[in-house]
């Protein structure tokens, strides 16, 4: 679970249903939940003539609604109403809001493909691989992408890759590293699907890659070495090294020692990962 955040305004009896997301709320802190986790895809419509009538009738926002309201009349800007909404309660701070615009201006023009590839490249870099992963999957079954030209697929492929790697499912990774390399040619698509059959454990899978993709010898043995010195790099990372640690007491004989590092670490991965769902 993510942090909890207390909703101190009037929750609604009927509750407002965003076709964006398929997503109903029931107070002004859900719509600022809503907002934060479709900012790449909101689209003006989206607080219509509707939404602002449930919040005067539902939420009994009487002044936000007639802010809204005058907003909408003089056609102002997406943005303008975002930040309208979000000043309204306490869900987030100046900050938070100020970088929400930030996005906005940024993608305003953009198709909507390549906001919701921002949108997961994003969770990407943010560890949230899982849900990088269903990001760039949606994207790719989107109609969206019948207008996108065929170098669009490939970073979707190898970005999917690298999340898909980074949560140990190389067999799969390595399927859409291929995708990519078919698509762009490009050397680092073809070292990483060669590091992911090798991190699979499949050699057999490695080797008929190898035979099919008729690799010169340098240029396998190149791709070899700097798998090799990744590797390497790898296993003197900060948590490597803390999990080999780790180990000491174990084989001392100092068993309860070790199962309070293992629950320790346990939680600081729980903690990470909760900050990482959280707003």
């Amino acid at each position: 679970m993510g942090r909890l955040i207390q909703c101190c305004g009037r929750l609604a009896k009927r509750p407002y249903h965003f076709q964006l997301g398929d997503t109903r709320v029931y107070s002004i802190e859900e719509v600022c939940y809503f907002i934060a986790h479709n900012i790449y895809l909101l689209q003006r419509d989206v607080f219509g003539k509707g939404f602002v009538n449930w919040v005067r009738e539902e939420l009994a926002l009487t002044e936000l609604a007639d802010k809204l309201e005058a907003m909408s009349t003089r056609e102002d800007a997406l943005k303008d109403v975002v930040v309208t909404i979000c000043c309204s309660c306490d869900y987030f701070d100046e900050p938070q809001i100020n970088e929400m615009v930030h996005i906005m201006e940024e993608t305003e023009h953009l198709p909507e493909r390549e906001c919701r590839k921002i949108k997961a490249d994003t969770q990407l870099q943010s560890g949230c691989y899982e849900s990088a992963v269903e990001g760039y999957q949606a994207i790719l079954r989107s109609e969206d992408m019948m207008q996108a030209s065929p170098a669009e697929y490939a970073p979707l492929y190898h970005n999917i890759g690298v999340a898909l790697g980074l949560l140990g499912e190389y067999l799969q990774a390595s399927d859409y590293f291929l995708r990519a390399y078919e698509t762009n040619k490009k050397e680092k698509s073809l070292q990483c699907y060669l590091a992911a059959l090798h991190l699979s454990g499949n050699e057999q899978a490695w080797q008929e890659a190898v035979s099919t993709l008729r690799l010169l010898p340098d240029r396998l043995v190149s791709i070899e070495d700097q798998y090799k010195e990744c590797k390497k790099r790898c296993s003197i990372a900060v948590k490597v090294r803390q999990i080999k640690k780790m180990r000491f007491p174990a084989s001392n004989g100092k068993l309860p020692e070790y199962y309070d590092r293992i629950d320790e670490m346990i939680r600081d991965w729980k903690e990470e990962y909760r900050q990482q769902i959280s707003i």
